[in-house]
């Protein structure tokens, strides 16, 4: 025994020596190897002798093994050999997909229809009993779910699953052929028993991993209450069944992964719910349970996979909603609130923003549904008004609490918000309260002119995004312009529009904003459009108006006014804006001028003079508004008066000696020239004293310049 064991271990010693060898070769290798490489690395340490000790005695059973022959490698053939790259799972193929899951599937509903036939064959030929018939229907559902767990523990998973579905079918086939074709079984009865059938596909499902076998008894599960249904209304249970069924549907999607089934669930319990609605929900003893389901549904779908699952259901309850309760009722303001408030959370919460643009639209949308039968028109909008302020407050929460980016979904609730409201607020106060919508529009232009200015400054402190800003006093401007036609009538509009141009010339130049500029010019435009097609026309019969006394003048002048006031504003931001409405205004004063000795003349010339009062009139009008500008621009240093005034002198001369000496008689002509000879001498004065100041202020000019 001695022996064996001294015999084991001198074979033990021998093996470890051998291996100590093998390693002082390939460290020589390796270190020529990494020479020719011009590899520089650590001195190896030295190779370990072989001990030349006794053995110690131990009683370890190993073979001795053979001796390796060790070969000599060449350098040469020594290649880094790069890793392969990893095995991906190959995708199944056409054919494989075609021959292997569409004809499963196909091949299991064909077999679930040959059992069906021969149930009614059987039936027809009354070759078997009912109760016979359910029994082999049962056993032959059983039978085949037991095939397939050995089809499937032979790993032909796919022809399993298959397998699976078909024998479910039977098995609920059998169920509903013994509650409606034979009444064996009581309602009570299939219901448990096809809602146990459904349990036990969901278990299946899972075990197998198969989203076929999960959509069938999921499907089958929510058939269930209509395949048993006896024409009897039971909302209650009904609702409660479709709730519980789509907990149960969540709970499956998310253990197997399968977000379709979340669908599959939210379509069924659409279609059910719906049709339902169509029929009975209308009845008034069934409003409640028709109000708390849907509010239930959605609920439910707080805690789906997909969250446009909840966004749909938030918006198919807003409009069930509407569809049971009407505006004027009490309980609609507060229902439509409650899933506008649950959308706009779930959007925060979730961090999903289509959840935002559902709850707007399923307000929003909720109210013209019943427009065309008011009876209530304020309690109507009273309640558009709540979700106007919802919306604007979420608008504050979003772009002031939280300064948020704003997004163009953002920008557009904030700016759609008030143009809903204001729209369904006319359609509903134009009739008996129309005095009121030009005040309401000015106060949502109020509303978003506050929101603007403060968006300003807070952009001023934190150097965030301009465009909020810009939106809310767009929004402001419009409101304001619509604002002033339908609260105002005739020469009103035109002074209200330019009074309101000016301010908003007023607002680019304290907020140094082109685009603000360009909304003044737009009212502007507005503006001169009215003075030369409505206001010009205001005053037909001379005699009914006094001169420079009448509200035709005093448009014309306020316009005029508003629009120098604008040229001054936006000389220091925007220069072309700024002798664009310079000259409009002169021009439209020069015009309403012109009006009043037009009406002067007719009133107070002979017909045979008339031409003559007017012609002489005008140009004697044109060389003292010149010397006026002349006038203003010496005191102003302004060379834009200076100029303009010399321009208009031109076309004083030009008149007087191309128009006026041909038109007018003796004395008129005589007035004429010579009132302007004096008129011109005295600008000539003028340019004589101050010619050395302007010629200074041309110098500085161009020196600043």
């Amino acid at each position: 025994m001695q022996s064996n064991d001294s015999q084991r271990l001198d074979a033990l010693h021998n093996a470890f020596n051998h291996l100590l060898l093998n390693q002082d070769i390939l460290e020589q290798r390796l270190a020529r190897i990494e020479n020719l490489l011009q590899v520089r690395t650590e001195p190896s340490p030295s190779p370990v002798q072989p001990s030349t000790e006794e053995p110690v005695t131990m009683a370890v059973a190993i073979e001795p093994p053979p001796s390796p022959t060790v070969e000599p490698i060449p350098v040469e053939a020594i290649q880094p050999t790069p890793p392969e790259p990893a095995a991906l799972p190959r995708e199944p193929g056409l054919e494989s997909k075609v021959g292997l899951t569409l004809v499963n599937r196909i091949g299991a509903i064909t077999l679930v229809l040959g059992v069906a036939f021969f149930f009614k064959w059987a039936v027809d030929n009354n070759w078997i009993g009912p109760a016979g018939r359910v029994i082999l229907g049962l056993l032959a559902g059983f039978a085949t779910l037991a095939a397939a767990d050995s089809i499937w523990r032979k790993r032909q998973q796919v022809f399993a699953q298959g397998i699976t579905a078909t024998g479910i079918a039977i098995i609920y086939l059998s169920l509903y052929a013994a509650f409606d074709f034979y009444h064996l079984i009581p309602q009570s009865a299939a219901f448990v028993a096809m809602v146990a059938t459904t349990a036990m596909a969901a278990v299946l499902a899972l075990r197998y991993k198969s989203f076929a076998i999960a959509a069938l008894g999921l499907a089958a599960a929510y058939v269930t209450p209509l395949l048993l249904s006896t024409g009897e209304d039971h909302p209650w249970f009904l609702f409660s069944y479709l709730l519980l069924l789509n907990f149960a549907a969540t709970e499956l999607a998310k253990r197997g992964q399968w977000p379709r089934l979340e669908i599959i669930s939210f379509v069924s319990t659409t279609l059910i719910y719906g049709g339902w609605l169509l029929v009975r929900g209308d009845h008034p003893e069934k409003r409640l349970v028709a109000t708390l389901a849907p509010l239930a549904f959605a609920a439910q779908r707080w805690f789906t996979q997909t969250p446009a699952l909840f966004c749909f259901s938030q918006l198919l309850t807003a409009f069930a909603i509407s569809f049971i309760w009407t505006p004027e009722q009490t309980p609609f303001l507060p229902l439509a609130l409650l899933v506008a408030i649950a959308g706009l959370a779930f959007a925060h919460l979730r961090d999903y923003r289509l959840a935002i643009l559902t709850a707007f639209v399923g307000f929003w949308a909720s109210y013209p549904a019943h427009m065309t039968q008011v009876h209530e028109p304020l309690t109507q909008f009273f309640g558009i008004m709540c979700g106007f302020f919802l919306f604007l407050t979420w608008s504050w929460w979003h772009l002031v609490l939280r300064r948020a980016t704003p997004s163009t979904l953002a920008l557009s609730i904030f700016a759609l918000n008030g143009i809903l409201f204001y729209a369904l607020s006319y359609n509903l106060l134009s009739t008996p309260h129309h005095i009121w919508l030009g005040p309401l529009a000015a106060g949502v232009a109020a509303v978003y002119l506050a929101f603007g200015i403060f968006l300003h400054r807070q952009a001023a402190e934190t150097s965030t995004d301009n465009r909020p800003v810009l939106l809310a006093l767009g929004v402001a401007f419009s409101f304001l312009t619509l604002a002033i036609p339908i609260q105002f009538t005739g020469f009103t509009i035109t002074i209200a529009w330019a009074m309101q141009a000016a301010a908003l010339t007023w607002i680019a130049y304290r907020l140094n904003s082109t685009r603000a500029i360009i909304g003044a010019l737009v009212v502007f435009g507005l503006v001169a459009l009215r003075l030369l097609v409505f206001e010009t026309e205001t005053l037909p019969d001379p005699s009914t108006y006094s001169l420079l006394w009448n509200s035709r003048f005093f448009t014309f002048a306020v316009s005029a006014v508003a629009m120098l006031l604008a040229s001054f504003w936006s000389s220091k931001i925007f220069e072309p804006v700024a002798l664009a409405t310079y000259f409009s205004g002169n021009i439209f004063l020069l015009w309403g001028l012109c009006l009043e000795i037009f009406g002067w003349a007719a009133r107070s010339a002979s017909p045979e003079n008339r031409l003559s009062v007017e012609t002489i009139s005008i140009s004697i009008l044109f060389a003292v508004y010149a010397v006026i500008l002349v006038s203003v621009g010496v005191a102003t240093r302004t060379a834009i008066n200076r100029i303009s005034g010399l321009g208009l002198i031109g076309i004083v001369i030009l008149k007087l000696y191309f128009f006026d000496v041909w038109q007018l008689s003796r004395p008129y002509q005589i007035a004429a020239f010579v009132i302007l000879g004096i008129l011109l001498l005295s600008t000539s004065f003028l340019y004589s004293h101050f010619r050395r100041l302007i010629e200074t202020w041309w110098k500085d000019d161009q020196t600043s310049a």
